[in-house]
């Protein structure tokens, strides 16, 4: 490796990047999922619908981050990227995915720690 290169996290990065794209997806399925099925709409006339499009929202904004935090930790930026990753793998711990079923929430946790730790 040259002396002016960074040194890139790639197995951070695929961890990572695996990690919110599931977050991501999972959302996405579930909410839709549970509107073609009528519980979004079911719930929305209690008042509680509301709160689920939020969650749902949420997880979309924490999933992106994460894949943020992935593609920092690529272009060498890898604490910054490793950081992001883990602390909203945590967040999407609160979305309607449940973190994407907890194995998005792992695979970003893994991921941002193997940024840090530039592996």
């Amino acid at each position: 490796m040259a002396s002016g290169e960074k040194k890139r996290a790639t197995a951070g990065f695929i961890v990572s990047l695996i990690g919110g794209i599931i977050i991501l997806i999972t959302d996405i399925s579930l909410y839709y999922g549970l509107g073609e099925i009528g519980f979004i709409s079911a719930f929305t006339m209690m008042g509680v619908g509301d709160i689920l499009t939020v969650l749902f929202a949420l997880g979309l904004l924490w999933a992106i981050l994460v894949i943020v935090g992935a593609a920092l930790m690529f272009t060498g930026r890898t604490t910054a990227g490793g950081v992001l990753a883990i602390l909203f793998s945590i967040f999407s711990l609160f979305s309607l995915a449940f973190g994407g079923f907890i194995i998005g929430l792992i695979l970003g946790l893994i991921g941002g720690a193997l940024g840090i730790a530039k592996k």
